[in-house]
């Protein structure tokens, strides 16, 4: 049953700002069994279901959301607005043909309908919560009003790892540094400098695993040769401030008799960087491309005193894993990432990703990036900051979610958080005091053509939410005795 319903699903396009045909598709669903349902100006669906030989059993959440990541092979000539996903099963798996499958989150909703259509001689009430917009901001979670929920307790469905119980995740917020800088024609031998080839990857998740930046690797070289003689023209690298820079580029101007010392300075200081950072970077690589002699020309150039403040910016803006958790062994509590570096001809750009399990520390990295900037001169602004979701240690909760997938399965979950911004953080904040738990099947490749759902994975994780709902029942008997 779970995976009809997941082809359904996947016969309604549902591509992040497209969510109206799914979440029509949600509703018609409730209107066909007479289930009471309300839709949000958002696009949010609820659906209700009354609980079944259950006494005065509080409600039980499930969440997922409705969106899905788009993406294609250049041959593809599908349509995300009007296409459903052609779905093809090989080797027990379900994947899609040239396109992302969307089991993130469609799989969730499958889940829902389907216990919504379960006839279980014993269950809770259901309160199922489907969101808009997950994958572009978490905008259907940030705008659903959580007076629509009566059940402080929830099952969120956005994971990806079957066996992990995702219990905590990341806040985040984003700081902007502006620093204002001043030029002046100079004259000399052009010298670019080019970082490439390293992993880069998600500031949240990949933060712990020594990717280098290559941002910060840039003003490394940069401190080396900062002598009389060198002037900066331009330095840039990332797009996006949650992830690590895996590419930067720089272009000096040299001092026609010192460009060979400056040169070779640079190629040996780049030797030592690969060689520090080999074991975790294998592939980087470090381009230096000098002019002649001949080629030196006016350049409009960083003068000394504002280069000065962006190799002292650049060398001291924290940058990886703050603290690692205390209550959850190996994971990252809190973190910083320089995403964005540019550079306009008054102005240097830095964006920081900022994240942490402690609302607290993610106002004091923030505090630190400001005093950083004053001291140099810059101005500083932070964005919107959303919640994170720290860890319960103590869950009844989440004890019998554990209990009852080790009784059908045979293995003990993993108990984790995971280092970036999930939905249970924005209804943690909303609903004060509940408990989350964020399961799923195992998908591999997510937000890839490569994405495939594991059927036997998929099956068995339905199992575990039906024996959840009916166990949810017996806990909450327990605590009223």
């Amino acid at each position: 049953m779970v995976l009809d319903y997941f082809r359904q699903i996947s016969s309604v396009p549902r591509g992040s700002g497209y969510n109206e045909k799914i979440s029509d598709f949600l509703v018609e669903f409730a209107k066909k069994r007479n289930l009471r349902y309300i839709k949000d100006d958002a696009l949010n669906v609820v659906i209700y279901k009354d609980g079944k030989g259950c006494g005065d059993c509080p409600p039980l959440i499930f969440q997922g959301h409705m969106d899905m990541v788009c993406e294609k092979v250049n041959e593809s000539a599908h349509d995300f607005f009007s296409d459903g996903i052609q779905i093809i099963e090989k080797d027990g798996y379900l994947t899609a043909d040239g396109t992302t499958l969307g089991a993130d989150d469609g799989i969730a909703l499958a889940y829902m309908l389907a216990l919504l259509d379960e006839d279980m001689p014993v269950h809770p009430p259901y309160e199922m919560v489907f969101t808009t917009d997950e994958e572009t901001g978490m905008n259907g979670a940030l705008a659903f009003d959580a007076s629509h929920l009566a059940g402080r307790h929830m099952i969120n469905l956005d994971s990806e790892e079957e066996g992990i119980f995702t219990c905590a995740c990341a806040g985040g917020m984003t700081g902007k540094i502006t620093l204002p800088i001043e030029r002046k024609e100079t004259y000399g031998i052009r010298i670019d400098v080019c970082v490439k080839n390293l992993l880069g990857g998600h500031s949240g998740t990949d933060i712990d695993k020594n990717r280098s930046n290559a941002v910060l690797l840039l003003g490394r070289l940069l401190y080396d040769i900062k002598e009389e003689g060198v002037y900066l023209i331009d330095i840039h690298g990332g797009n996006k401030d949650n992830v690590i820079p895996n590419e930067a580029y720089m272009s000096i101007a040299a001092d026609k008799k010192k460009e060979n010392i400056i040169t070779d300075a640079l190629k040996k200081k780049a030797a030592s960087l690969s060689k520090e950072i080999i074991s975790s970077e294998p592939a980087v690589t470090f381009e230096i491309k000098s002019g002649t002699k001949s080629a030196e020309r006016a350049y409009k150039a960083v003068s000394g005193e504002s280069f000065d403040k962006i190799i002292s910016l650049l060398m001291v803006l924290p940058c990886g894993v703050h603290v690692m958790s205390s209550d959850i062994a190996g994971m990252p509590e809190s973190s910083s990432n320089v995403g964005i570096c540019k550079m306009t001809d008054d102005k240097l750009h830095i964006s920081v990703s900022m994240r942490s399990q402690k609302e607290s520390y993610i106002h004091y990295i923030s505090d630190k990036l400001s005093v950083i900037a004053g001291l140099s001169g810059a101005d500083y602004t932070s964005g919107e900051a959303y919640p994170g979701w720290d860890i319960k240690r103590y869950s009844p909760f989440r004890d019998m979610l554990g209990a009852v997938y080790e009784d059908i399965t045979g293995r003990k979950p993993e108990v984790c958080s995971v280092h970036a911004g999930l939905e249970g953080g924005v209804f943690t904040e909303k609903v004060p005091g509940i408990d989350i738990v964020s399961v799923g099947p195992d998908i591999h490749d997510i937000h890839t053509v490569n994405e495939r759902l594991d059927i036997g994975s998929a099956y068995r994780v339905y199992e575990f939410l039906k024996g959840a709902a009916a166990e949810f029942v017996k806990m909450n008997e327990e605590e009223r005795n």
